[in-house]
């Protein structure tokens, strides 16, 4: 081997060593310092976890007492809510008996004095104004009793055959009375076939009076009403148009929420209570049918509508 040789050769070991020395010697402390900063970051990634531990306890905590909380009010409301269902059944039973005391003994002195022929104008209005009362305190305890039989889950249907053309005749010539004073003619559509349905004939009939008479009560002086109906994939569509001031389209669903009172016309609303629609809605529902009010809006008129199975 020649010198030349042997000092390269030489020189390569050196090179190598040291090559192997600044691996080591950069192994050993790099290593050090990553292992270090990997056990801090780790420390820190642990207190924090515990931390977090404790927070979400603490949440947890506050949920389970608020849900506590929850709970019995919860259980309160609806005992405040059976407390109010039943004084409203029984102020509504109560409450009858006398009213029907006063209806009969104003009945019995209308008669008397048209009998002996003593009736004076005043004393003749002052007695129809207090059957007038009678009639709608009646009809208010009615609301109130069928309301609390429905919140209580009483409120029943006695389902039975019926022939529905019938029972809307009947309505009509009944609210044809109320209609005639005001001017507002009634038309009916003849349905060509007579149509037999399966439902509780008294609350269908509820419901039909009420929307007859709401119409009729919000409609103008010489307007008009007209109802019809059609069977289609099964079931009976009723319809109920008037001339009257209208819904607008944001009181559609709440017109049907108990005690909601349109604002469209102030004197109409002082005739009601704004229960008669939310009965009117749970009564088909409990047929499995459905209601509901069309209107182009304000001064538009209205429809309203059911549609009960078969």
């Amino acid at each position: 081997m020649s010198t030349s040789q042997f000092l390269l050769s030489y020189s390569l070991l050196i090179i190598a060593i040291i090559a192997l020395l600044t691996y080591w010697i950069t192994r050993k402390f790099v290593l050090r310092k990553m292992n270090r900063t990997i056990l801090k970051a780790e420390h820190n990634y642990q207190q924090q976890i515990a931390n977090l531990q404790m927070q979400l306890s603490g949440k947890v905590n506050m949920l389970e007492s608020m849900v506590e909380k929850l709970r019995l009010s919860n259980q309160e409301l609806n005992r405040l809510n059976d407390i109010r269902s039943k004084f409203m059944s029984i102020a509504a039973h109560d409450l009858r008996q006398p009213l029907s005391a006063i209806q009969g003994f104003t009945s019995v002195l209308m008669m008397d004095r048209n009998t002996t022929g003593n009736a004076g104008n005043s004393d003749q209005a002052a007695l129809n104004n207090i059957l007038k009362a009678t009639d709608n305190m009646n009809m208010l305890m009615a609301d109130l009793i069928d309301i609390s039989r429905i919140e209580s889950g009483q409120f029943s249907m006695d389902k039975q055959p019926f022939s529905f053309n019938a029972l809307l005749t009947d309505v009509v010539a009944l609210q044809n009375v109320s209609a005639q004073k005001k001017g507002i003619y009634l038309q009916t559509c003849e349905y060509p076939t007579d149509i037999t349905i399966t439902a509780d004939r008294f609350r269908i009939s509820q419901v039909i009076n009420n929307l007859l008479g709401n119409a009729i009560k919000f409609s103008p002086q010489g307007g008009r009403i007209e109802s019809r109906f059609y069977v289609d994939n099964g079931k009976l569509t009723f319809l109920l148009s008037d001339n009257g001031p209208g819904v607008i389209h944001s009181e559609k669903d709440k017109i049907f929420q108990k005690f909601h009172q349109s604002d469209v016309d102030r004197t109409a609303k002082k005739q009601g209570w704004g229960l008669g629609l939310s009965i009117a809605q749970e009564i088909i529902q409990a047929h499995g049918g459905e209601i509901g009010v069309e209107s182009a809006g304000l001064g538009q008129g209205s429809t309203f509508w059911f549609t009960i199975p078969l």
